[in-house]
């Protein structure tokens, strides 16, 4: 009988091991690291460059003509104070909140499945970043004067007007960016090192081992290493809601009606999540049948675990920020 009861009280799903038949830990980091270090350009990759690059020039041309004629062409006007600029700034904030929300609350929650997608998250938060910074330096209309936001020291005394939304732009995304960069850089020290041990070429191995900053992996460096990192996430978790409540007073401080509402920075900070999960993690879809490295993965028979098996969780985590997605844009009326 106790034999019983101990069979009993086992999980109902045993461990599942990572790695695949004929794989150890070194031949998988042998074949992840030849990718940087040996594998040849694809030809798809130069393809979706082409694409990118042609896009980039396309908003290069939009920006030119936005100079030439002004901010009006957005539909700037008394007392719309902002246009197309707040959208797109909007959005890519949303997006780059939404990744540092998967990887910084995922590891203060011990997620394991995290590794799947916290280098593509924190990329993409960087990248989002990135974007949304250009849209309020178009919307000054003379972006070489855009240094005038900052309290920086000038001999006729002159600061930022601190009670406009724009400067609490700058210091809110500038403030993020920094975090979201730490937080990205800590976590590929380990990775950035093993790139230097397996470097052939000298400028490389001198160069990764720059940015590896001496890591040798021992118990002291580990144990800074995860100290720094849970730091790190413990402050970038907090940021993104505050952050982008400071981004949403872009609407609640105006005189505008529908939009001088106190709705906004909670409603903006779920919003923005959702989506930037929903869009991100689709878009990096890590299954390991949408990889190339799939060879490399153990795989199981469908259904092997049941729907309450680990490996079950990120997909249930995107079909719940799909319906609450979806579920919160029918509900708000404007």
């Amino acid at each position: 009988m106790p034999e019983a009861a101990t069979e009993s009280r086992k999980p109902s799903h045993q461990a599942v091991p990572v790695i695949g038949p004929g794989h150890t830990y070194a031949s998988v980091t042998d074949k992840i690291s030849a990718i940087v270090l040996t594998r040849q350009t694809p030809l798809s990759w130069l393809v979706g460059f082409g694409i990118s690059f042609s896009l980039l020039m396309a908003l290069l041309a939009a920006s030119a003509y936005l100079l030439v004629k002004g901010t009006g062409i957005w539909g700037i006007n008394v007392p719309v104070a902002w246009g197309f600029a707040i959208i797109n700034f909007v959005w890519w904030i949303g997006i780059g909140h939404a990744g540092t929300l998967i990887s910084a609350i995922l590891l203060l929650f011990r997620q394991q499945w995290r590794t799947s997608i916290n280098r593509f998250a924190e990329a993409m938060t960087l990248f989002a970043v990135a974007c949304a910074g250009i849209y309020p330096v178009l919307h000054l209309g003379r972006p070489w004067l855009a240094y005038w936001l900052f309290p920086y020291p000038n001999t006729m005394n002159l600061w930022p007007q601190f009670r406009s939304p724009l400067v609490w732009d700058v210091f809110a995304v500038s403030t993020y960016g920094t975090v979201s960069f730490l937080f990205w850089f800590v976590g590929l020290i380990p990775d950035l090192a093993t790139l230097r041990d397996r470097a052939g070429n000298r400028l490389a191995k001198i160069t990764y081992g720059i940015l590896a900053m001496g890591w040798r992996g021992s118990a002291l460096h580990w144990h800074r290493y995860e100290t720094a990192y849970l730091l790190l996430a413990g402050l970038a978790t907090p940021l993104v809601v505050s952050v982008h409540t400071v981004v949403s007073f872009d609407f609640a401080v105006s005189i505008v009606p529908g939009w001088h509402s106190t709705i906004f920075p909670p409603l903006l900070c779920r919003w923005s999540d959702l989506l930037g999960i929903r869009d991100g993690y689709g878009a990096g879809d890590p299954h390991p049948k949408n990889v190339r490295a799939r060879r490399l993965h153990h795989h199981e028979t469908p259904g092997q675990h049941g729907k309450d098996h680990p490996g079950h969780q990120p997909d249930r985590f995107v079909r719940l920020c799909h319906g609450s997605f979806f579920r919160l844009v029918r509900s708000e009326q404007f």
